[in-house]
């Protein structure tokens, strides 16, 4: 998966997540693991995570023509890490 970090002030930081482009449905539970993954170690380093949002990169070509067929085949998903407060 690809990551792309961005400072975002204020002691934040946004993680872009983005997975391949499989050219099949994705995988929630993969790309949800990585970034847990991730976090896991963002966490240990005294990163939390604030907020998260996903987006559709690529959307499988409609089949028929009927709306709403297909699937994501790629996606990203935003992370925004903030330091842990201190307990």
């Amino acid at each position: 998966m690809e990551t792309n970090e961005l400072d975002a002030g204020a002691n934040q930081t946004i993680v872009v997540y983005v997975s391949p482009d499989t050219r099949s449905e994705v995988d929630p539970l993969a790309i949800y693991s990585d970034i847990a993954a991730d976090a896991a170690i963002r966490a240990a380093a005294g990163q939390r995570i604030v907020s998260m949002a996903a987006v559709p990169v690529r959307h499988a070509q409609a089949m028929m023509s009927m709306q709403g067929s297909g699937y994501e085949t790629k996606v990203a998903v935003a992370v925004v890490y903030s330091p842990a407060a201190a307990g």
